[in-house]
């Protein structure tokens, strides 16, 4: 298709349309030329669509109600309901995110949507954030390399992804205007490095620029952060889609490369005929991005060719990425896994148990899974009839409906004739959802005291948290021996549970954030909310684990950490022209996953601040029992760069960096040096050893 010439032949009315959304996620559509619309969905973990839009494929319901009866119809489409990205985060999984990008893009692809919003980019710079649900981690390279991941899986399949928020969008208290002020360095090292490696390394299709301001500027007429940055330095070649209502002024949107403006907004067409009509655009302006339009038309168009995806196959999938996301913060005495044969009695306490978060709310949320597993039905399941379950639910223990008193009377009683406990405990559900912050990490205080409770007569408490972000152990967490985290991981989240609390799965996740034992131990709280106008990043790289592990603030549970019902030990490290080589035996009975972590720290005398280590690289490996596995890991020269703000570029010291290995940011057993030399002039540094 000769799209130069349908440009040609385009009015100027109908190229200002184009420019702008038609409705609320379809583009417009134009009458006199073979061209189908477009349509840009949420969300991240699963489509978001209204049934009356589902005109692609006919067929879709009937099949999807066929192989899953218990569906529930709605006004949505029915779609899978993946894991949020704090559990793909979790993963440290590049291959298992890949395949959930497959998934994803075949389910687009069948409902004929050309692009996915997502995956979300954003740093979790604190924990009270709403939306951090849908973020990978506080550290930019496992956030770079996931996301990565996750394009590639999209795209192999037909369909665009369009990674968001671009850029600094890190809390939702006045996310439509506040100003995140950022200094250059902690801007690129911090923020825009997930973006640059996902960028880099996968070429997205789309990209969705944030609501916030920049250093003063709207993220949706930043020319530096858009055409500067994101188009000339790094090379993207996609179109920009704009944060839906983030665009203030079309025109000057125009000029700094949002190609899409969505959705429809009335005054789009009359302020960028202004703008024609004054000179502030012209015709080579608006035809580079119709031409970009069209380049993403192009790589799209396979979305409107009839095709089918298997939502069996990727319900199990589901459960699988669930399974390898979840955290087990603690086992003592072997607590877990449970055995069938020697429990009898089981008390289960918790609504979740049967009305479990699988997503936040806000535009991610997937309003029509295909199924969702029940946990208290899969462990039934997979305990037998031979264990008796007992269950208090929100009718039992909301502290709002009952007082305490008849409530401890009666899991006393239960929890002592039972031979374990399982609580599973989450925050209210609005502390996960867009468009608003949470105010506290701690959980809600009836569901601490029936932890306490349940402890004072029963030495096995386990503690399920089904919860988006990093929760305080500080109050309850002596008397659970074990608890497990289970984010919010979508539909197969019940099953996923179950096969792991007995056994049937061995826990592989670590921290992709830090759990903080208290609040004000995170040092980017003391510059946030902001005053309403402005937030100052006044920490600078001080985020998460360089936070805590450089000013030696004692965490709850470390950035990278993850406890297995497998034994782990590191021996045999080598570095060699960049190539990591060391060992990881499994002492253990059990076969398991490691996640084998890398972390660099810069030299001792360098003239510039670090954080004491950063993440530099990670690769999960599979060992079976009793046996060891040898890994290599390639350090890239990335691995040993900063961001120069006095020469404007990412360059290298000179000196002796130290390379650790092991299995958490804390836990680094395995250690050696290596030297680097500086890439270029930075100062005279044979005058000063003369001196």
């Amino acid at each position: 298709m000769d799209y130069k010439q349908i440009i040609n032949e385009m009015t100027l009315e109908e190229k200002f349309n184009y420019l702008t959304g038609a409705d609320i996620n379809a583009g417009y559509k134009l009458e006199r030329f073979p061209i189908q619309r477009m349509r840009y969905h949420d969300g991240p973990f699963g489509l978001r669509m209204k049934e009356k839009d589902n005109s692609h494929q006919e067929m879709m319901e009937q099949k999807i109600r066929s192989a899953f009866p218990n569906a529930v119809k709605g006004e949505e489409v029915p779609s899978t309901a993946f894991p949020t990205g704090c559990s793909m985060g979790a993963t440290w999984d590049e291959e298992l995110i890949q395949r959930v990008g497959n998934a994803l893009g075949e389910e687009y692809s069948a409902y004929g949507i050309n692009a996915i919003l997502g995956p979300s980019m954003n740093i979790k710079r604190h924990p009270l954030c709403g939306r951090n649900f849908e973020y990978f981690s506080e550290d930019p390279y496992l956030s770079g390399k996931l996301g990565s991941a996750y394009v590639k899986g999209v795209q192999e399949k037909g369909v665009s992804a369009c990674p968001k928020h671009f850029a600094a969008n890190n809390q939702e208290y006045g996310r439509s205007d506040i100003c995140s002020e950022v200094d250059e360095r902690t801007l690129r090292e911090i923020y825009l490095r997930p973006f640059e490696i996902m960028v880099k390394e996968s070429a997205p299709w789309s990209i969705m620029c944030s609501y916030n301001r920049l250093n003063g500027i709207f993220a949706s007429e930043h020319k530096k952060l858009l055409i500067d940055i994101l188009r000339e330095e790094w090379g993207f070649d996609g179109i920009v889609i704009s944060d839906w209502g983030s665009v203030k002024n079309r025109a000057y949107s125009l000029l700094a490369s949002v190609e899409m403006c969505m959705p429809y907004q009335e005054e789009a067409y009359g302020q960028l005929q202004d703008a024609y009509e004054s000179g502030i655009i012209d015709n080579e302006v608006i035809d580079e991005a119709l031409t970009r339009l069209f380049d993403f038309y192009e790589r799209t168009r396979g979305v409107y060719e009839a095709s089918a995806c298997n939502f069996e196959v990727h319900h199990e999938l589901a459960v699988e990425a669930a399974k390898k996301s979840f955290v087990l913060l603690k086992n003592e005495n072997q607590a877990l896994p449970l055995d069938k044969n020697k429990i009898k009695k089981l008390l289960v306490i918790g609504e979740c148990a049967v009305n479990p978060y699988i997503g936040g709310d806000g535009s991610s949320r997937v309003a029509n899974p295909t199924q969702v597993d029940i946990p208290l039905d899969e462990l039934k399941k997979e305990m037998g009839d031979e264990t008796a379950i007992a269950f208090m639910g929100i009718d039992k223990v909301d502290a709002y409906n009952n007082e305490i008193g008849p409530m401890e009377t009666e899991i006393a009683e239960r929890a002592s004739e039972s031979d374990a406990v399982i609580v599973f405990a989450n925050q209210n559900f609005a502390c996960h959802s867009e468009a608003i912050d949470r105010n506290y990490i701690d959980l809600p205080p009836n569901l601490e005291h029936a932890i306490k409770a349940s402890r004072r007569v029963n030495d096995r408490v386990i503690v399920v948290l089904n919860t988006a972000s990093a929760v305080s152990t500080e109050k309850w967490g002596y008397c659970a021996q074990a608890i497990l985290v289970s984010w919010l991981s979508g539909q197969g989240m019940g099953r996923a549970v179950a096969e792991t609390l007995t056994g049937k799965n061995n826990p592989s996740g670590k921290l992709p954030e830090t759990f903080p034992k208290h609040l004000r131990d995170v040092k980017s709280l003391e510059n946030y909310p902001g005053d309403r106008f402005k937030v100052v990043y006044e920490e600078r790289m001080m985020v998460g684990y360089r936070h805590f592990d450089t000013n030696h603030v004692e965490p709850a549970y470390e950035f990278g950490f993850g406890l297995s019902y497998s034994e782990f030990r590191y021996s045999n490290l080598s570095l060699d022209d960049n190539e990591l080589k060391f060992q990881i035996e499994n002492v253990s009975d059990a076969d398991g996953e490691e996640v084998a972590q890398v972390y660099v720290e810069f030299p001792d005398n360098s003239w510039n601040s670090h954080p004491l280590r950063e993440l530099k690289a990670f690769k999960k490996v599979r060992i079976p029992a009793h046996s060891s596995a040898e890994v290599q890991i390639t350090l890239d020269e990335d691995a040993f760069r900063y961001y120069s703000e006095a020469l404007d570029k990412w360059t290298t010291e000179d000196g002796i960096y130290r390379v650790h290995v092991g299995g958490s940011s804390r836990n680094l057993p395995l250690c050696i040096e290596t030297r680097m030399k500086q890439e270029e002039y930075i100062t005279n540094t044979e005058y000063l050893k003369m001196r």
